[in-house]
């Protein structure tokens, strides 16, 4: 079974109003039975305001590691990490890794 280690704000643009945001995070995902031990995967949290405005004039923005929310509650954003965890939980620890990197960015070792 796994679940979130650790989850940390790395970067954090708050515009003028509650509606705008752009935060990015990186989130330890490791089985519960092993202390320490986890895999990185990083991605932003956006309002539909400030993605809105990071369109600009490029028309398309690439899906994966963008989760978009029209305001910041991290209880929300927890209850959907972990909700996506379970999803991609295998008896195969690798397969639920690459499971979970259809959602977020793994950060793996290169």
């Amino acid at each position: 079974m796994l679940m979130i280690k650790a989850l940390t704000k790395m970067y954090e643009d708050l515009g003028e109003g509650v509606d705008d945001f752009y935060i990015t995070y990186n989130v330890d995902i490791g089985p519960v039975e092993i202390n320490g031990a986890s895999d990185t995967f990083s991605f932003e949290l956006v309002s539909p305001t400030r993605l809105d405005r990071m369109l600009g004039q490029d028309n398309i923005i690439i899906g994966r590691g963008h989760f978009i929310a029209r305001d910041f509650n991290i209880k929300s954003l927890e209850a959907t990490i972990n909700r996506i965890i379970k999803k991609c939980e295998d008896d195969d620890i690798e397969r639920a890794y690459e499971n979970l990197s259809k959602y977020f960015r793994w950060e793996m070792d290169v």
